[in-house]
């Protein structure tokens, strides 16, 4: 049996009563540390007894197997002679030693499952304990000072701090102002939007099914969701949980999709179906909200509630995270919360308005604050355990933070190794510990949470501060000072590269402009509505000389720069630096526009939508008639349908498809149309626009 992996299963965290102790024996009464000599290593363990109401209480850490807090039992102290176990472990784990003559060491044997190491462990006296205390109290405060000394050069508005470190909460704070113009401190319980740190929870939620056996991580999602639906057929049926948490389902971002729309989370689904992959289905590593939002929505179906719903009492309601919501509008009811920042061109710190993103909430919606963060990281590192209930089994914790997707990326600093994914965390090594991860940033808001698990450690960082690098900052300090590591000078290295980057921008170019060039149309013909089946749409208005664009909650109007092609000048879409490109067809309209809103795939072709009015039955009416061509006659119908139908001797009947003011494709017959002629409120006419030419018919009065 290999004891470094078998010694310590369960992480029953209660106090055992063991016998009462004599005056004379209470010299044993204190905090032992030391070590078991196993096989190629000596396994540190850490031994506390003390009294309880009479009763002597003991409990045991093994810091490399992670164990915290392990009750003990069965305690015989005979002479110098003393023995006790370890509860609830397989193979019976007993220590039994000899107490030294000076009452400060115990050495002797440790046997379980008929193997046996030796074993000594040294008394900490009070002194110890009190330099401990003083070097933790001493670490808080360079924390603390660090803080407060660079967050200011960071133009960093706000921010709390959580860390918990062998189980115990070491810090909770805030720092700075939640509120700037109010003054409002940061408190310990102000909320926060911590991004897509909220993926972690999606994931967690899944485990929790998972040890329900409700779903299994391989099985296609497809036999849970039957209407799932890919743009890729074999991505649509082999696409599993695991493939949706680890960010290889073949689609780049597409954040423009989903960031600021109005759909809600069900028609953001149906809508995935539509969005082009630019890599093979499990080919490589990038990052995707919407199958997170996927995750959540399967969630919600599977235990007929809703992603919320299933975090919120499964999660938050164990862990007395009370603070924590799923939604903006949640958080501006409480009494504390922050406001979100960004700083400017002019390096000021500048409100922002709030980014509601409820409907793909799996990805990052959660608010939360440094309380509530706190037990969420000490449940993580006491694997899945919450006082003396296992919220999850420890294997799929395991699982949770163990490598699934290898991220081609080289770190470009030193102190941090290869790049991983596990099931909503990233996952390196920081210095040669091992390092579990996971930012997220949304408007005016960002957030890390780090977890150290060989070292029991966990940092958690939230900002008021919009693409926010001073969470890793503040984290790295923090980790380099509670693991007694010469702190790496994040704070001035990342300053430096701020700085030359600064400068690249700004001498970085726009896309090139062709001088000399005007729109093909008149501004009026570019109005209208595009659609993409994906995307949704766009408007286009005429707002004077100049046209307006409407893209979900952005507005922009439109500079023309060159030929068809017209550049966002306001807000989201000018930051994007792209250009709006027009399209003219064979007929020589106006009639798509191509936007590139995926870096990583061709532009989004939106189709120009034919006036609303065109589909309406009671407008339609009036176009129902004969019309006779060179003795022919052409007979036009509204079916019961409310569609037109135009028969033509010797030909189908087809449907007519609104196109345009007053024109229709015929059928699915590409560049065939009908457009109707209105003479003074009445139909006169059609035309016949086909690819080598077209012809007129006249409209016959039936009456006459």
């Amino acid at each position: 049996m290999n004891l470094t992996k078998s010694l310590f299963l369960s992480l029953i965290i209660f106090v055992i009563t063991l016998s009462p102790l004599s005056a004379d024996e209470n010299a044993l009464i204190g905090e032992w540390e030391g070590s078991i000599k196993v096989p190629g290593q000596e396994l540190e363990v850490i031994i506390e007894f003390l009294l309880d109401d009479g009763q002597t209480v003991g409990f045991i850490d093994i810091p490399l197997q992670q164990a915290i807090d392990l009750p003990l039992e069965n305690l015989i102290l005979q002479n110098s002679n003393i023995t006790f176990i370890i509860k609830d472990v397989p193979g019976e784990p007993t220590f039994n030693g000899n107490l030294s003559d000076d009452g400060n060491t115990i050495s002797g044997e440790f046997t379980q499952s008929a193997r046996t190491f030796p074993f000594t462990l040294m008394k900490k006296s009070e002194q110890e304990k009190l330099d401990e205390t003083a070097k933790l109290e001493e670490t808080l405060h360079a924390i603390r000072t660090f803080i407060d000394s660079t967050m200011s050069q960071w133009h960093v508005a706000g921010l709390s701090v959580a860390v918990v470190k062998d189980n115990e909460i070491l810090m909770t704070e805030g720092f700075g102002y939640r509120d700037v113009e109010n003054k409002l401190p940061v408190t310990s319980q102000t909320l926060f939007a911590i991004g897509s740190s909220s993926k972690a929870f999606t994931a967690f939620s899944v485990g929790l099914l998972v040890d329900e056996g409700i779903i299994d991580w391989d099985t296609p999602i497809k036999e849970y969701m039957p209407d799932f639906k890919m743009y890729d057929e074999f991505a649509t049926q082999e696409m599993t949980a695991i493939d949706l948490l680890t960010h290889r389902s073949g689609l780049p971002r597409h954040d423009l999709m989903w960031y600021g729309a109005y759909f809600s989370r069900e028609e953001m689904y149906d809508r995935l179906r539509y969005l082009e992959p630019n890599e093979p289905f499990r080919y490589t590593f990038q990052y995707q909200n919407l199958m997170y939002m996927t995750t959540g929505l399967m969630v919600g179906r599977l235990t007929n509630s809703t992603w919320e719903d299933v975090v919120y009492e499964r999660v938050f309601v164990p862990l007395g995270m009370n603070n924590s919501n799923f939604s903006i509008d949640t958080s501006l009811n409480s009494d504390d919360f922050s406001q979100p920042y960004h700083v400017n061109e002019n390096d000021e710190i500048e409100k922002m308005d709030f980014m509601n993103i409820s409907a793909v909430g799996p990805a990052g919606s959660i608010n939360s604050c440094a309380d509530d963060m706190s037990q969420w990281v000490r449940m993580f590192l006491n694997k899945g355990k919450v006082d003396d209930t296992q919220i999850m089994l420890e294997a799929t914790v395991e699982n949770l933070i163990t490598p699934h997707m290898f991220i081609s990326r080289k770190s470009p600093s030193k102190e941090l190794d290869y790049y991983a994914y596990g099931l909503g965390w990233f996952i390196q090594t920081y210095r040669g510990h091992p390092y579990v991860h996971h930012g997220g940033n949304i408007d005016g808001f960002s957030a890390l949470v780090n977890l150290l698990p060989d070292d029991n450690l966990g940092v958690v960082i939230l900002t008021n501060q919009n693409n926010s690098s001073y969470t890793s900052i503040a984290s790295y300090y923090i980790i380099d000072q509670l693991l007694d590591l010469e702190p790496a000078d994040w704070h001035r290295r990342n300053l430096n590269q701020k700085e030359t980057l600064t400068e690249i921008e700004k001498v970085s170019e726009t896309i090139e402009r062709v001088k000399g060039t005007k729109p093909s149309h008149k501004l009026e013909d570019y109005a209208g509505v595009y659609e993409n089946q994906g995307y949704g749409t766009i408007q286009i208005e005429q707002n004077d000389k100049e046209l307006l664009m409407v893209y979900h909650a952005f507005a922009s109007p439109l500079e023309h720069w060159h030929y068809d092609a017209f550049k966002p000048t306001e807000g989201l879409l000018a930051d994007s630096d792209i250009l709006i490109d027009f399209h003219t067809n064979l007929q020589g309209d106006i009639y798509r526009v191509a936007a590139p809103f995926e870096a990583s795939v061709s532009p989004i072709i939106f189709e120009k939508l034919p006036p609303e009015k065109m589909s309406d039955p009671a407008y339609l009416a009036q176009f129902a008639g004969t019309y006779e061509l060179a003795e022919i006659k052409v007979s036009v119908d509204l079916n019961k349908s409310g569609f037109l139908i135009i028969t033509y001797p010797g030909q189908p009947v087809y449907e007519l498809h609104p196109y345009a003011d007053n024109k229709f494709q015929i059928g699915d017959l590409e560049n065939y149309y009908v457009k109707f002629q209105i003479d003074k409120k009445s139909v006169t006419g059609l035309s016949f626009i086909q690819p080598n030419g077209g012809v007129h018919a006249v409209k016959v009065d039936e009456n006459q």
